[in-house]
């Protein structure tokens, strides 16, 4: 896949209409029997372009007694945090970046540094994975892609209205996964994000339109599929045994009396071995909204 698509399901990744629409959109409602849960397509950074979101989202979050997040939304957003990420994704073994990459991918990124005005004595310091999330964040800062994404915008709702809200994974868990982004294939990661922060324009129109309408044929071909053909292990770890966690949780929520708004990167719902399907394999009703 290219690295664009592949920051977007962590950062993101991932509306070109800010109107409210009468056609679906990027959530579903899950059903047994008298049990209800309501499983939302998140995308991480949005414009304020962007908002208002689908009134859709808007009608579940007012009937959910509880809102789950993928992660820890408050510990991810402390400094203590964003330093530890740093720290796991620059070196302190004596290796700087032009030690891991191959010179044409080095070269790429210095011509690329400097167009963008970024120090690359800094990026140097960097393993490839935090950059290519420094040249994803770069390019959608570049298009004003800057502001709370649509859990981010529920999360501070939850806690102005004191509404419960939990997680599917620590912030721990979500740090290894970006950590092991692209390992192995370092030169096609930078390579790549550079490529794609060339049509990161399109691209974003493209996702949140895909993502604004629900439409989860276009999320596949835009994200799940170049994944999955160009980054094999990644997808089972990043997607696949993700999902696999999520599902025996999200089991367990609709057993209880509760009504849950479940929001998780629009990824993670789509596909074969996505979070509906695997729902609906196992004997739920699963209603798009």
């Amino acid at each position: 896949m290219t690295t664009h698509r592949l920051s977007f399901s962590l950062l993101l990744c991932l509306a070109l209409l800010s109107s409210p629409v009468l056609a679906e959109t990027s959530l579903w409602q899950v059903r047994d029997g008298d049990s209800v849960m309501y499983l939302g397509g998140t995308v991480h950074v949005l414009a304020a372009a962007d908002y208002p979101l689908p009134e859709e989202f808007d009608q579940a979050y007012e009937q959910a007694d509880r809102l789950v997040f993928e992660t820890d939304m408050q510990a991810i957003n402390s400094p203590a945090f964003q330093l530890q990420m740093v720290q796991r994704l620059t070196y302190n073994d004596g290796r700087s970046l032009k030690d891991e990459l191959g010179a044409k991918a080095y070269d790429a990124l210095l011509a690329y540094s400097r167009k963008r005005s970024l120090p690359m004595a800094m990026l140097e310091q960097f393993r490839p994975a935090m950059v290519s999330l420094v040249i994803v964040m770069t390019e959608l800062e570049r298009l004003g892609i800057n502001g709370a994404g649509v859990d981010e915008h529920f999360y501070r709702r939850a806690q102005a209205d004191g509404k419960p809200v939990s997680q599917l994974e620590t912030p721990q868990a979500q740090l290894e996964f970006i950590a092991g982004m692209g390992r192995g294939q370092e030169d096609a990661l930078i390579l790549n994000s550079l490529r794609d922060a060339e049509q990161m324009a399109d691209m974003m129109t493209k996702i949140k339109a895909a993502w604004r309408s629900g439409d989860r044929a276009q999320l596949v071909k835009l994200g799940l599929e170049p994944m999955r053909h160009d980054y094999p292990a990644l997808y089972q770890d990043l997607l696949v045994k993700r999902n696999q966690a999520w599902l025996v949780k999200l089991e367990r929520m609709l057993k209880n009396a509760d009504t849950e708004l479940v929001l998780v990167g629009a990824l993670h719902l789509v596909g074969r071995e996505g979070l509906l399907e695997q729902l609906r394999a196992r004997g739920y009703e699963v209603i798009q909204q």
